[in-house]
């Protein structure tokens, strides 16, 4: 499904003999990294996506009584 909705991307490098793994999510935001086995790359691929907003920081409002 990650794949054929093109968010994510498992590639292997000769160079390095490593799999780089990449996800573009909504918006824009992007997550990238290397991985010794395309089983292990996919796994990341597959966490990056279900990630829940990582690096948003949602602040909640509290309530006060009055003060004067």
């Amino acid at each position: 499904m990650i794949e054929s909705q093109q968010r994510g991307s498992v590639t292997f490098d000769e160079a390095t003999g490593r799999y780089r793994w990449t996800v573009v999510l909504d918006g824009g935001k992007s997550s990238h990294g290397w991985s010794d086995t395309e089983a292990d790359a996919w796994w990341f691929v597959k966490e990056a996506v279900n990630r829940p907003h990582r690096g948003t920081r949602y602040v909640t409002k509290t309530r006060r009584g009055d003060v004067g």
